[in-house]
């Protein structure tokens, strides 16, 4: 076998293991709300996602068993590996509903305004780069991280046109995180980005508060956060001049930023080629031009020889009959006074 196929056996067998062990050990209790019902029935059975927390599994329901959409449960469950290799492995079926209630409503959330309009940050940054700056960056991150390195790593041979300084704080407290916001504010920096690492969604939490709210949408310079993984969504970052799923995101697009005036610089001197070429190929149907003019003179010149010295010819031979004239008249009047 390849190897491909030695790693996909490998992976069936541990799958099956693992869902021998689920089996042993089941039914469970879990607590959830119930989503996305299927809107057909296979096999007397229908299906749905069961969310809790920050993520959800796929439930296989009896059709005696009725689950309401958006309705909360505690259900015991049995896991089944799934029909289908998408997705996850397990599927898991409804064995007794043991309790029922309204989903719990989602708390309003009401984020402070903002003292300033958005800025594009990406036109931002090229208006620098265009006019020869360095775009000076300001990285907020924790006491012990490394995150700046996926920011750096990712940002490749454009992180010479950055400079990039770092403000350590502990993100677990929102205060101090808010005050570091304000003092990188004041030094000399163009942007201030605030950015963590991917883990437990609780992590986050302390970032997606009022004290740091506040300290983000009252921020006089523009600022971007870049915080968790892709799926991690948080109100901070509705108050952000720009957010970015991931930290490698921001040093992807600070990137990018520099290719793309790099890109109009290089578009700019095609231009200028091309404008001196046609400059230059302006001037050349110029010279073309009189050079044919010229040509065609020296074309027009023997022509012009040859009726100048028949010219000189015809008044020569009439020259010579006057001189004849006159020397014959000459002989005879000699002759006459002899």
């Amino acid at each position: 076998m390849t190897p491909d196929q030695l790693l996909k056996n490998l992976q069936s067998l541990l799958t099956r293991e693992v869902f021998r062990r689920l089996r042993e050990e089941g039914p469970y209790l879990v607590q959830g709300t119930f989503a996305n019902h299927s809107q057909k029935a296979w096999g007397n059975f229908y299906y749905g996602d069961f969310k809790g927390g920050s993520t959800s599994i796929r439930l296989k329901v009896p059709l005696g068993i009725t689950l309401r959409e958006g309705r909360s449960y505690v259900l015991s469950v049995t896991p089944e590996l799934a029909p289908s290799n998408k997705g996850l492995p397990f599927v898991f079926q409804v064995e007794a509903i043991h309790e029922e209630a309204e989903a719990s409503p989602t708390p309003e959330v009401r984020l402070p305004q903002r003292s300033r309009e958005k800025v594009d940050v990406r036109g931002f940054l090229m208006g620098l780069l265009r006019k020869g700056e360095t775009p000076a960056l300001a990285l907020v991150l924790g006491e012990n991280a490394i995150v700046h390195k996926d920011v750096e790593v990712s940002m490749g041979s454009a992180r010479d046109r950055y400079r990039v300084d770092q403000r350590r704080v502990s993100l677990a407290n929102p205060g101090a995180v808010a005050e570091a916001l304000a003092q990188v504010v004041e030094g000399p920096y163009h942007l201030v980005a605030l950015i963590r690492g991917g883990g437990d969604p609780e992590d986050l939490k302390p970032l997606d508060g009022p004290e740091v709210w506040n300290a983000v949408a009252s921020c006089p310079k523009p600022i971007v956060v870049a915080l968790g993984h892709a799926a991690d969504t948080l109100w901070v970052e509705a108050l952000a001049d720009e957010a970015f799923p991931t930290p490698t995101a921001l040093g992807h697009f600070l990137k990018e930023v520099v290719e793309a005036v790099e890109r109009e610089r290089e578009a700019a001197k095609l231009s200028d080629l091309l404008e001196r070429a046609q400059e230059e190929a302006k001037a050349a149907r110029t010279e073309r031009d009189l050079l044919k003019e010229r040509i065609r003179r020296l074309e027009q010149e023997p022509a012009r020889l040859v009726q100048e010295m028949d010219r000189l010819r015809r008044g020569l031979a009439l020259w010579r009959g006057v001189a004849l004239f006159l020397l014959a008249a000459a002989i005879l009047l000699l002759l006459a006074r002899g």
